[in-house]
């Protein structure tokens, strides 16, 4: 839930306005004057200032100066009727966020409250991962102290302070996110924004949109114009995850973006531009991509500039134990407990895992312990139902000696057999046991099992079906519910 300041003289509108915003759960502070707006602005902060631009006495642009005085990085979204060119360039100079058209419908004050909120996170989490640096002095920006880990660390210390590309490439779950942030926070940008986009995660039709941003009337239902989020990168760190994933006419749009660093929004004639530095992340390989026809090969050499590849952790195991207690740690304080500590037969399980999931998987095992572990030592029981089988030194995990179940289907190699009959027996048995153990490691969450898998969550969706498995998802995930697909840590959501 955030706090919004509301400011307009029109009561019948400010009302209008209150109950849009206090509709979706934030706590509304509504005032009918600039004065009033100025008292409350010295008070508690707001996470958005909500305020109309043509007011008697003190104006819409006089409260949001006092207000990115007062909050520094608050988002400020302006109401007018007096829709002009002039105007809002003289605002969004001035520091607002955005601005609104009266008369606006709900959905379209809704959208824009909800982006300006998402701005706020991101600034305020931005600032959080300064401070953390900052007081951590030249401490590397990763816990563990593996030798890969140590060189990463080096190699973003020199090209942090630099303005060139950084493609980051690695494994699902091995925290490229966590990457680009360092790279951003260590760079003379890191006050300005960090603004990540989830190249998977937005459907191609919208794509264009969402980067560049679109005019009023540009499309069915653009009712008043929006920036994109390359305007919100504007003096800071633009980062395209999973670049892979993009449409093949949007990376052309891309290529001449990266170029020139000038766009036009959707439906607009307006040549724009924006200062920002670009970090890019993917888990596939784009030498094949490019080969395959499926990624353009000038923007591949216009963002493979610098490479950062991210080891796997099973190539990394001494990170591990780190690892482990850094987010133990943090998840028990979350939790409410004073201590938790792993028992010495839970360490080395756990230390000679492999972890398919890599980091992502790594966490979730923490946040298991620190929520569900019976005791102030966690031992093998307390593991998640992934984790307890015994594992081989290099080799992963194992199955229990007694699960007969789990034993491969020999009796299906029999000559009498037809070929596919026989592939397809074992092909089944495969399937199953390893979307049982790719679900058990990720405590039935099927968005985080596709993302360690490499897979899409359909296909997982479909094999549970067929399986009759659906009942191990978790509760609150629907298998046909597409808003049920976690975004990406921090990030990854987009805002």
């Amino acid at each position: 839930m955030a706090r919004v300041l509301c400011v307009d003289d029109e009561i019948e509108m400010l009302d209008t306005t209150r109950r849009i915003v206090a509709r979706d759960g934030h706590e509304v502070v509504a005032v009918g004057s600039g004065g009033e707006a100025l008292a409350e602005l010295e008070g508690d902060p707001f996470d958005l200032v909500l305020t109309d631009l043509m007011m008697p006495g003190i104006d819409g642009m006089a409260v949001l100066a006092t207000a990115l005085e007062k909050s520094p990085g608050v988002p400020v979204v302006l109401m007018t009727a007096y829709a002009t060119i002039e105007t809002a360039v003289a605002a969004m100079r001035a520091g607002a966020w955005d601005y609104v058209t009266k008369p606006f419908s709900m959905q379209e004050l809704r959208v824009v409250v909800e982006r300006a909120l998402g701005h706020g996170r991101l600034a305020r989490e931005n600032r959080r991962l300064r401070a953390e640096l900052e007081a951590r002095g030249a401490a590397p920006a990763f816990v563990g102290r593996s030798a890969p880990m140590r060189a990463i660390d080096e190699l973003i210390a020199r090209v942090a302070p630099t303005d060139l590309t950084v493609m980051i490439t690695g494994e699902s779950g091995t925290g490229k996110e966590v990457v680009a942030r360092a790279v951003h926070a260590r760079s003379a940008r890191a006050d300005g924004p960090f603004v990540p986009v989830d190249c998977a995660a937005i459907p191609a039709n919208l794509m264009e949109s969402e980067l560049f941003g679109h005019e009023r009337g540009a499309f069915t239902g653009a009712t008043t114009g929006r920036r994109g989020l390359v305007e919100e990168a504007d003096g800071g760190t633009f980062f395209l995850d999973e670049i892979a994933e993009m449409d093949n006419a949007v990376q052309t749009k891309l290529l001449r973006l990266l170029q020139d660093h000038e766009f036009r929004r959707v439906g607009g004639n307006k040549m724009l531009r924006a200062n920002f530095r670009v970090v890019a992340a993917t888990n596939r390989d784009l030498e094949i991509e490019v080969a395959a026809g499926r990624f353009r090969e000038d923007l591949f050499h216009r963002l493979n500039v610098v490479r950062v590849r991210l080891p796997p952790l099973r190539e990394r195991l001494d990170d591990v134990g780190p690892l482990l207690d850094h987010f133990i740690d943090r998840f028990r304080q979350e939790n409410g407990r004073a201590t938790l500590r792993l028992a010495p037969e839970v360490r080395a399980h756990l230390c000679a895992y492999q972890w398919p999931g890599n980091v992502r998987e790594l966490v979730n095992c923490a946040r298991y312990l620190a929520g569900l572990a019976r005791g102030p030592e966690a031992d093998l029981s307390d593991l998640p139902p992934g984790l307890r089988a015994p594992v081989v030194l290099g080799a992963g995990p194992t199955r229990p000696a007694d699960d007969h179940d789990d034993a491969p289907p020999l009796d299906a190699i029999r000559p009498e057999l037809p070929f596919k009959h026989a592939k397809r027996i074992w092909s089944d048995w495969f399937d199953e046991r390893y979307m049982q153990r790719l679900l058990d490691a990720h405590g039935g969450n099927v968005s985080a099992a596709a993302r360690a898998a490499g897979i899409d969550r359909k296909s997982i969706q479909r094999m549970m079906k067929r399986q009759g498995g659906a009942d191990r998802l978790d509760a609150g995930e629907d298998l046909d519910d597409p808003d049920s697909f976690e975004g990406p840590d921090a990030g990854g959501t987009m805002r």
